[in-house]
């Protein structure tokens, strides 16, 4: 019973196919973190060179 007096409702049971899509979406992003930080990809930059003729943009 709630505080009003009138009976609480409980909220169904999650079905078994959502607990497991929950948890496989949580195993994927924990493991993605972890090979993140395990073996980082490091791609070389784009090198730009400054114009030296003033007022000039790079584009």
């Amino acid at each position: 019973m709630s505080t009003t007096g009138q009976p609480t409702r409980s909220a169904a049971p999650m079905p078994r196919r959502h607990r497991l899509m929950l948890l496989l979406a949580f195993e994927i992003l924990v493991l993605g973190f972890t090979q993140a930080v395990m073996q980082p990809v490091r791609r070389p930059g784009i090198i730009i060179e400054m114009s030296v003729t003033p007022h000039h943009v790079v584009t």
